[in-house]
């Protein structure tokens, strides 16, 4: 599979396996397994298929204020240090980032457990996955995070030029909203995940009242945030 214009590279010219490639981290998990398929993966990229994911969406509360504020070294250094720790749980935890989101992300899980592992995953990024800012005090700015299970469409996004595979689709919408309605450090989920964890993971989940919610989260209802220690 050649890219196209002027920077053009071809697979099948890269020395040693795939995953080896300088440019293989940029890449997301399912990306790399296709291109692994060989001639296929062109193909199989270009297919979208239905899947049934757990989506997670992270975002660190009170960033975008404080970075106009702070210099642009300890801005990138900072989330960098926290994205890169929230990768490394999502790895742990069997997901995968599809997405970056400014100073959050969005991460997939699939396959058996995926609750669980899921939702182990989100409690351990808003309790340690938290960025450190010197400015000059230390300041600790805390995660917000929403977390569904569903059906979502997976496929390549994009032109010519410019292409991402990804997942999108009602699932994924819902769980950026309740992304938005966490607060700081903080996990909100969908009773559907709550359906899916064990009893001792369920009961670090309070029910949030209706009346709290907007109209457009009902079929997601009932909803739960994490509680705090």
């Amino acid at each position: 599979m050649d890219s196209p214009g002027p920077y053009r590279y071809r697979l099948a010219d890269l020395p040693g396996p795939r995953g080896n490639a300088w440019f293989s981290s940029y890449l997301s998990r399912p990306v790399r397994e296709l291109l692994d398929a060989g001639p296929a993966a062109q193909r199989r990229l270009q297919s979208p298929h239905s899947a049934d994911v757990c989506i997670l969406f992270t975002d660190i509360r009170g960033f975008t204020d404080l970075s106009p504020t702070i210099d642009l070294d300890a801005l990138f250094r900072t989330v960098d240090a926290c994205i890169g720790r929230q990768i490394r749980l999502i790895e742990y935890y069997n997901g995968y980032v599809d997405n970056f989101t400014g100073d959050g992300l969005m991460a997939v899980f699939d396959g058996s457990g995926m609750e669980e592992n899921a939702c182990r995953c989100a409690l351990e990024v808003v309790a340690r996955a938290l960025p450190v800012l010197r400015c000059p005090e230390a300041t600790v700015m805390p995660i917000g995070a929403g977390l569904h299970r569903g059906h979502v469409a997976m496929g390549t996004l994009g032109a010519e030029t410019r292409r991402t595979y990804t997942s999108i689709g009602d699932t994924v919408n819902r769980a950026a909203r309740l992304a938005g309605f966490a607060w700081g450090r903080e996990l909100m989920i969908s009773n559907r995940i709550r359906e899916g964890v064990s009893a001792d993971i369920a009961r670090q989940f309070a029910p949030v009242p209706v009346s709290r919610l907007r109209r457009d989260m009902d079929p997601v209802a009932p909803v739960y945030r994490s509680r705090r220690a």
